[in-house]
């Protein structure tokens, strides 16, 4: 399945939310969760989703050249 720009576009946008409200579902338990571990978590969630940005037009790329 090819992530589209617009599709990317939308998972960085769903993900900085989901990485700040990270904070707070680990402090409802009881767990203090510092600020830095948060960025990291999002920076790690960013490449990933660019990874499999690139990786889906590569393939793409490649499907196009065997036909």
């Amino acid at each position: 399945m090819r992530l589209t720009p617009a599709g990317a576009l939308v998972l960085v946008a769903f993900s900085v939310p989901v990485a700040i409200e990270l904070r707070t579902l680990f402090g409802i338990f009881g767990v203090a969760l510092p600020l830095a571990s948060v960025v990291v978590f999002e920076a790690v969630l960013l490449a990933a989703i660019a990874v499999a940005y690139v990786a889906s037009s590569d393939s793409d790329a490649d499907a196009a050249a065997k036909h």
